[in-house]
């Protein structure tokens, strides 16, 4: 191994965090040059010893105290000595992240929601000892883009995990506490390795508009009837097909027959004005939005099977029958049955 009388990172990138030189054979008295952004960690066997700031240092026994003792102990002390050299940037640093997360489960049908980010941290090294164990000693990054591309993968690994966190009613309307919260989870766990973020920005996020539907609670009506249903059209497969593999976000068999059979809590908490759509609390006399008498009649007996029938509906949900409303007689004012071509009272064409 050849002896290297000087050591210096002279061709240092703006965006690196550090460099490597490995199996390096110094002698006592040999330089080492560290510039005014910089530290040199002495680093043997996965351990960051001896720290040198800026400056031009020559080696001696009395400062790098730690490797000495280490050698001497392995029995090989004398003026040359095998080690790693890390330089470590003091710099800030600009590192960006961005990827695609879900959301927490939402509502009775467990909505997820797939959500893009993207966004940038300005980091610099504050523990360059800590730094150094933990990249080439723990992670055994072997050179700069290593350390790069962990650091980036470390971002947006939090960033996956605190927006599964928030379900997507929270999350649209907190956004920005969100985003806030998860760049302080990025700031702590940072400290960790020796880092520290000066700044982080979030600079898209993209909510699909489902999503943003179903953050309203008549969205997460609609949808959860609508995914009913689905299920529910493909009932007569026995289970199978659509049905048995899940509609939607993992509505399957089981959930078709649930919506079926049983009200939501929502729906029936609240009643809808015929009037206006309004949603109304259960037993509200009068729509809050329009005044519309909410206690009228809001059905009619199907002529062939007697089942109470909303109003609109043109056919009977239990017979199939054709509803068809009772026409009065322009000339005697008679009521007729539904489908008279003629008055019963007194001829009259209708």
């Amino acid at each position: 191994m050849p002896l290297i009388e000087a050591v210096q990172w002279r061709d240092a990138a703006p965006d690196e965090f550090a460099r490597r030189f490995p199996e390096v054979s110094l002698r006592l008295g040999s330089q080492l040059t560290v510039m005014e952004n910089q530290w040199a960690v002495f680093f043997r066997d996965g351990k960051a010893l001896d720290v040198f700031g800026p400056g031009r240092h020559t080696i001696r026994s009395y400062n790098i105290p730690i490797l000495i003792d280490l050698v001497q102990n392995l029995g090989i002390a004398g003026d040359i000595f095998e080690c790693e050299v890390i330089f470590v940037n003091k710099s800030q640093i600009r590192s960006n992240f961005g990827g695609r997360a879900y959301s927490a489960p939402s509502g009775q049908i467990q909505y997820q929601a797939e959500i893009g980010f993207y966004g940038y941290l300005i980091l610099k090294v504050t523990d360059p000892k800590l730094f150094v164990i933990e990249f080439f000693g723990n992670r055994e990054a072997s050179d700069s883009e290593d350390v790069s591309r962990y650091i980036r993968g470390f971002a947006l690994e939090r960033v996956i995990d605190a927006f599964g966190e928030y379900d997507i009613v929270n999350l649209v309307k907190n956004l920005d506490e969100t985003t806030d919260s998860i760049s302080d989870i990025i700031n702590k766990d940072a400290g960790k390795i020796g880092l520290q973020v000066v700044d982080s920005l979030f600079e898209g996020i993209d909510i699909p508009e489902e999503a943003r539907r179903f953050a309203s609670s008549m969205g997460q009506g609609a949808m959860s009837m609508q995914y009913a249903k689905e299920t529910a059209e493909v009932l007569p497969d026995g289970g199978g097909g659509a049905a048995g593999a899940g509609l939607g976000a993992g509505i399957g068999f089981s959930f078709g027959q649930q919506m079926m059979n049983q009200p939501t809590q929502e729906q029936e908490a609240v009643i809808i004005c015929p009037s206006c759509g309004a949603q109304n609390p259960q037993g509200q006399k009068f729509c809050g939005n329009c005044g519309t008498n909410m206690q009228a009649s809001r059905s009619i007996k199907c002529p062939n099977c007697g089942a109470d029938v909303p109003k609109n509906n043109k056919f009977c949900g239990q017979c199939g029958t054709a509803i068809m409303a009772k026409t009065h007689c322009p000339n005697c004012g008679a009521e007729n049955p539904p489908g008279n071509k003629f008055c019963k009272e007194c001829g009259t064409k209708l």
